[in-house]
């Protein structure tokens, strides 16, 4: 990883796809309104859990994920978008948006950067998602994105029934 502190040169520009990077930032608000669209239609009551406003600050969001995977397609570098995958778990989980629905997020803006690209290159785009993804579901994991197994949860409450108010 190239680090400016340590001596070490920037990432090369030219290393990967800079044409396909070229083409995503062209488009950046055209991707964004694409993917928000795909999410709404794939994902089963996306609309329904999130309000206008978060839908808004989704689409605001798409324009950077735009960004670093234009980054991550130009130097041929992963890192642009695994290690922003993870800079973004605490900023989704504060807005109380689980890993899931981030994924799905991901898999609208997966379809939508489809249409700026050649096939050749969305090749390169889907081992990048594959490899955003692969990030995010590590996090998924972690409660508070999940029901939870039900036959625990009920030994854990001493076999009360019906008595979902604390776990």
């Amino acid at each position: 990883m190239a680090h400016p502190t340590l001596g070490l040169p920037p990432h090369d520009v030219s290393a990967g796809q800079p044409a396909a990077a070229a083409r995503l930032r062209a488009n950046r608000a055209r991707i964004a309104r694409l993917a928000l669209q795909a999410t709404v239609r794939d994902a089963e009551g996306f609309s329904e859990r999130y309000d206008e406003t978060a839908l808004r600050l989704f689409l605001r969001d798409f324009e950077r994920h735009v960004e670093q995977l234009a980054r991550a397609l130009e130097t041929g570098e992963d890192f642009y978008v695994v290690s922003y995958g993870e800079w973004l778990v605490p900023i989704y989980r504060r807005r109380r948006v689980p890993m899931a629905d981030f994924m799905a997020m991901l898999a609208g803006l997966q379809v939508a950067s489809a249409t700026a690209m050649t096939p050749d290159e969305n090749k390169i785009g889907d081992e990048l998602f594959e490899r955003w993804n692969g990030t995010l579901k590590w996090h998924q994991r972690l409660p508070g994105d999940h029901k939870g197994n039900s036959l625990i949860r009920f030994f854990w409450k001493g076999a009360g029934i019906g008595d979902d108010k604390w776990i």
